[in-house]
């Protein structure tokens, strides 16, 4: 699915990308996207942006709110500020962005990357108000796994309430809502009661650690945490 501001640019992108997929091309400025949608649920929704504003992106906002499309792997195609503008008002952000004058080859491959992602068997969120950290563990994982990241435990809940993952890290040490204070309310949500839990702490935070006990986590690690540290740690959980 493709969803651009730029009538040109929509059939260029769909008639280079027909080549190797079904594609369907709409217009952002359509309200209402997924009455438009005749190719039945995508594996992808790409989206290019220019000159965007808010109310250009009503349509594209119940996009990526639609619970039935959430799993569904978003790509955004646009400069710096309208990426910018377009991660301010569209949660969840894209799963992936590339510039706008970015080559067929490279939007395809991006493309590809994204639905292979998709496809993988387990999702992790990743919680942590550190956006270094959020992008290293980010790294680690999307190899092997389905990550969303959010920077807050608010965030955390609001994107829980629409979707279920198989695994959460949660940062021990957060501003407003902490670690434990967010896992406390994760359980308190029915379609969470027994979703494991990883906490990632700093050396410092050993009270911290001592208080989320009877949360009963499936495990702390120590950040900066090494991939294969993580990786082993997460299989462990998810295999038990």
């Amino acid at each position: 699915m493709i969803v651009s501001s730029n009538t040109q640019k929509m059939h260029d992108l769909v008639n280079v990308l027909e080549t190797y997929y079904k594609v369907q091309g709409i217009l952002m400025t359509n309200t209402n996207l997924l009455s438009d949608l005749t190719i039945g649920r995508p594996d992808c929704i790409v989206v290019y942006a220019e000159a965007v504003a808010r109310t250009k992106l009503f349509g594209v906002i119940d996009l990526r709110e639609n619970e039935d499309l959430l799993s569904v792997p978003m790509l955004l195609i646009a400069d710096e500020n309208d990426a910018a503008t377009f991660k301010l008002h569209v949660k969840p952000g894209p799963d992936a962005t590339v510039a706008k004058d970015a080559a067929y080859s490279d939007i395809k491959l991006a493309i590809d990357k994204l639905c292979a992602t998709s496809e993988k068997s387990y999702s992790i969120l990743v919680v942590d108000d550190d956006p270094v950290a959020l992008k290293l563990v980010k790294s680690h994982l999307d190899s092997s796994y389905k990550v969303n990241c959010v920077k807050s435990g608010m965030l955390a809940l609001k994107f829980l309430e629409k979707q279920k993952v198989d695994l959460i890290l949660l940062d021990c040490f957060m501003p407003e809502m902490n670690g434990p204070q967010t896992l406390q309310l994760i359980r308190n949500m029915p379609s969470h009661k027994r979703t494991p839990v990883i906490f990632l702490t700093g050396n410092s935070e050993r009270n911290m650690v001592m208080s989320a006990l009877n949360l009963h986590p499936s495990g702390f690690l120590v950040k900066p945490v090494r991939k294969d540290e993580l990786l082993n740690k997460i299989d462990d959980v998810l295999d038990t």
